[in-house]
């Protein structure tokens, strides 16, 4: 709720009565159990909390009745200058775990970084930074390696968001194109790849890289194939999957992206609506084409990477 403030919400099955306390730390991993920062009837159901500083990251352990525990944070986090920027931890996987939060975010690019912007990759954390851009993109935008963060580059090819634009605008593409042409660049990402994204896990499995990012241009592409992967390879369920793919849509601005594109013909704010959009079919025809090659999402990991 606007920079810093949050609502926290939840339910119980079935109803119980007394009360929840909420605890806070800029760390997910100690979050003392000392001076709740609000108590609530647990039929409220929600509680707004009031944060002093916005650049801090916060993760709140909510106790009911002094016998529930849960941890939970905003995914998304607000941060100037960078777009679609959330944490994937905190989903349940298989076995009864969970993913931890505040180790590894996957992002949009840096379109500019100000000392705001620093301040809060710093406040966060963040130790390594997974890239995937290619050269071209890179070069576009600010050198994060001059502010002491580790950049690995790991190039993968996608689609030219300004080439691509430059021709919707000249009515060369249509929407229908545009959504043809992303299920493509979805199923040739996995198969052509595959060594990159064996790249990707060799560092995510350095404990000293964490916490980490992952980036791309938009944070919706080549950026969530790897958090597909990932998050599978622990043992999330497709379901949470396909759900944290499509978050993009709310943390992702088309318009500024765009250059305010409702300016254009609306046959061209369509194609470019689809183009900076997630969709089910762009992630399942990355999914389909893993099936098709290799049976199934754990043969393709241990195999095909």
């Amino acid at each position: 709720v606007g920079r810093g403030n949050c609502i926290i919400k939840w339910e119980t099955t079935p109803f119980i009565e007394g009360k929840v306390k909420i605890y806070a730390s800029t760390d997910p991993e100690k979050i003392p159990e000392k001076n709740p920062i609000l108590t609530a009837d647990i039929s409220d159901q929600l509680a707004t909390i009031v944060i002093s500083d916005p650049t801090q990251r916060y993760y709140y352990k909510m106790v009911f009745n002094n016998r529930y525990r849960v941890v939970t944070a905003s995914r998304n986090s607000v941060i100037p200058g960078i777009q679609n920027f959330r944490d994937i931890g905190g989903y349940s996987a298989s076995k009864g775990k969970k993913i931890r939060w505040g180790m590894l975010y996957r992002s949009a690019q840096v379109e500019n970084l100000s000392y705001s912007t620093f301040k809060e990759l710093k406040n966060i954390g963040i130790k390594t930074v997974i890239d995937l851009r290619t050269v071209e993109e890179v070069s576009k935008t600010p050198r994060l390696e001059e502010q002491g963060l580790n950049v690995i580059h790991i190039p993968i090819g996608s689609v030219n968001t300004d080439d691509i634009m430059q021709k919707v605008r000249e009515g060369k593409i249509k929407n229908d194109s545009i959504y043809r042409l992303m299920l493509r660049v979805n199923r040739e990402m996995v198969i052509y790849y595959r060594a990159e994204y064996k790249k990707m896990f060799d560092i995510l499995e350095e404990e000293d890289n964490y916490p980490a990012m992952i980036m791309c241009t938009s944070g919706m592409d080549r950026t969530a194939i790897a958090s597909a992967m990932i998050l599978s390879a622990l043992g999330v369920n497709d379901e949470t999957i396909m759900s944290d793919y499509l978050r993009s849509n709310d943390f992702f601005d088309i318009p500024r992206a765009s250059g305010y594109g409702y300016r254009l013909p609306r046959n061209a704010q369509e194609a470019i609506t689809t183009l900076f959009s997630a969709r089910e079919g762009f992630l399942n025809a990355a999914k389909t084409q893993v099936e098709k090659s290799y049976g199934n999402i754990p043969t393709y990991l241990d195999k095909g990477l």
